[in-house]
């Protein structure tokens, strides 16, 4: 038998960054990073060697650790993930900040929340927990990612979530206090993309046109038939987006002055406005 500090070593040893390596073994042997220090001296027994060393030959030939793992942590929870998803970015877990800054906390008992394009259910299922929301709606456009965030909410006990098919806003009836969406915005030719995103991750919730504003155009005038006044609403973005985003607001809410939000990068990822 190997010790696990040997089968890590061996893993040091491919060009696979040593965070990666950690956060492979953390979620296949599901310990912490305390627990995985604290185990490095000990054997790994015949069959847990076996199948950490198959399933890092994934890794190392490239697919997302997270689809390998089945999981990815978004805002401290792990979320179910498979091909048929995007993965969560850490990037993203600040716009349930930039959401907490917006809205006076405790909510009133009829606080309506819509998630666009839900994907794996992580905003909507974030948000009903840590806001404690009662009234969420998520929406995709995908049978497939819709039945992997309903797989979410039971895991998560996010059951107040409600889950519709819809294209955009087209089968949505109501109007809501809160509108978030981190909705496709990669240009179909964009050349600044992981490989591992581009050979991986599901396409249809990466690209939007040739200036990757399709999703905005479509989806930015549905909202005003959606937004309560006094709402607010919150869109995630490719950071060269911004002007062009703004002047879709601006048409179609002109009363609203939109906020640009930076990420932990610096770079100008979420737009946000109130109604």
């Amino acid at each position: 038998m190997a010790t696990l500090r040997q089968i890590r070593n061996d893993f040091f040893k491919t060009s696979v960054d040593f965070q990666t390596i950690d956060v492979f073994l953390r979620g296949e042997l599901k310990l912490n990073n305390t627990e995985l220090l604290l185990k490095f001296a000990d054997d790994i027994p015949k069959q847990t060697e076996n199948k950490l060393r198959t399933d890092f030959k994934k890794v190392e030939s490239g697919h997302p650790v997270q689809y390998i793992l089945g999981f990815s942590n978004f805002y401290r929870r792990n979320f179910f993930v498979d091909k048929r998803v995007l993965i969560p970015e850490v990037e993203t877990a600040e716009l349930i900040d930039h959401v907490k800054d917006a809205v006076l906390l405790p909510l009133d008992q009829d606080f309506s929340i819509l998630d666009v394009g839900t994907g794996s259910g992580n905003l909507a299922i974030t948000l009903a927990l840590e806001l404690k929301a009662k009234n969420v709606l998520a929406v995709d456009i995908d049978h497939d990612a819709l039945a992997v965030a309903q797989k979410n909410s039971q895991r998560l006990s996010a059951m107040q979530v409600r889950f519709m098919k819809s294209d955009l806003l087209a089968n949505v009836n109501g109007r809501f206090d809160l509108i978030v969406s981190n909705p496709p915005y990669v240009k179909t030719d964009e050349t600044d993309i992981d490989d591992q995103v581009l050979n991986f991750e599901p396409h249809k919730a990466l690209f939007a046109g040739q200036d990757g504003l399709d999703i905005y155009r479509r989806l930015i005038p549905q909202m005003t038939m959606h937004l309560k006044a006094d709402g607010y609403a919150i869109l995630e973005m490719d950071y060269r987006q911004g002007d062009a985003i703004k002047a879709l607001i601006k048409a179609n809410f002109p009363k609203a002055e939109a906020t640009i939000f930076q990420d932990m990068a610096g770079l100008d990822r979420f737009i946000g406005w109130r109604n």
